[in-house]
């Protein structure tokens, strides 16, 4: 199995702390690594080789990742000439490993920057799932996480036909997706016992993925393709900016997810999650100098040379860089992307 670890976003939603120069998935949010070297530490024991580890990221972003990953080879780097979102980058990633593999190789597609509660179960479902592809190639794999609480961020996968495992991990058809329900909807789905979390993991065979961008993303794959051959890199910016499930994998029925019982994921992209998932109930999250009085259930970050002081705040959200400052109820943590939009839009880039 090959495994590439993308890590191409911009993570808006944990401004002020994740920039365009500094992204999330370059910063210890959770622990004392970053989350791509925590994400590294996680798979590395399943690598073979270290040639088998890539990793696709923003090429203006490619002398960080040198010192972040200092043993990660240039060729195993895969520079993306622009942001585009997850569509171009997966279809980029496999014309690569296409054309130094082949393709009839088995691919693990996997973002930076989650939290998962057992990496060695994770593990372990990487390898089921390998397994399966191997007698089951014309399926992609995406694993699903069992929701714990109502969240409008996420997609929902409905479970269908067992597949294949037993009584830790086992394989399920895909049978439908719901796209970011609202909260009471959301609380349906999770009683029903039928929905799960997608988690944005792909395992497939290089050829399936290829055969179905062919299909669907023709034009997509014919730039793809010249770029990983070394020309065409000015097209890349001129595809379309889509994810990879609307451009391929909904439109597909050969899906399925692999769900591992006990093991907990979630996508640590708003800072709500964060601070629910290190400090859950009433009790606070704080980084940094910070005096927190009659303070409870409240995420709040400084950094090592500020001091920050709070009084009588309820589920709230402070972040402090050097030159911003983030203050919103826990509940909206989700909507900071906007600030980052409303940034661009009224002249105050130098603070993205």
């Amino acid at each position: 199995m090959k495994i590439v670890i993308r890590a191409g976003g911009s993570g808006t939603r944990l401004w002020p702390v994740s920039r365009e120069n500094n992204p999330k998935q370059f910063q210890a949010l959770v622990g004392e690594n970053t989350l791509i070297r925590g994400t590294v530490n996680r798979i590395k024991p399943l690598l073979k080789k270290s040639g088998d580890l890539f990793i696709s990221l923003n090429q203006k972003m490619a002398k960080r990742l040198k010192k972040e990953i200092p043993g990660l080879a240039d060729k195993n780097m895969i520079l993306e000439p622009a942001g585009r979102n997850t569509g171009p980058a997966i279809c980029l990633e496999s014309c690569v490993l296409a054309r130094r593999f082949g393709e009839e190789v088995i691919v693990a597609s996997l973002p930076s920057d989650d939290y998962i509660s057992d990496p060695a179960a994770f593990r372990a479902e990487l390898v089921v799932a390998e397994k399966f592809l191997e007698k089951n190639p014309e399926y992609i794999i995406t694993p699903g996480a069992k929701p714990t609480f109502p969240d409008e961020g996420y997609s929902y996968i409905k479970i269908g036909k067992k597949l294949a495992g037993g009584k830790e991990i086992k394989i399920f058809k895909v049978n439908g997706w719901i796209e970011k329900p609202k909260v009471d909807y959301c609380k349906k789905l999770i009683k029903s016992g039928e929905y799960f979390c997608h988690t944005g993991m792909y395992i497939w065979k290089l050829k399936t993925i290829l055969d179905l961008f062919r299909k669907f993303q023709p034009k997509m794959y014919e730039v793809c393709k010249k770029i990983a051959a070394g020309s065409a890199r000015e097209q890349y910016a001129k595809l379309e900016k889509i994810h990879i499930e609307s451009a391929i994998t909904k439109k597909t029925n050969k899906i399925a997810t692999i769900i591992s019982a006990g093991l907990n994921w979630s996508d640590l992209g708003k800072w709500h999650i964060i601070k629910d998932i290190l400090s859950p109930g009433n009790k606070n999250l704080i980084k940094g100098k910070v005096l927190a009085l009659d303070t409870r259930d409240c995420l709040i970050y400084g950094p090592p040379d500020k001091f920050v002081a709070t009084v009588g705040l309820q589920n709230t959200v402070v972040v402090l860089t050097e030159d911003a400052l983030l203050v919103c109820p826990k509940e909206r943590a989700g909507e900071v992307k906007k600030i980052v939009e409303e940034l661009g839009e009224k002249g105050f880039k130098k603070y993205l």
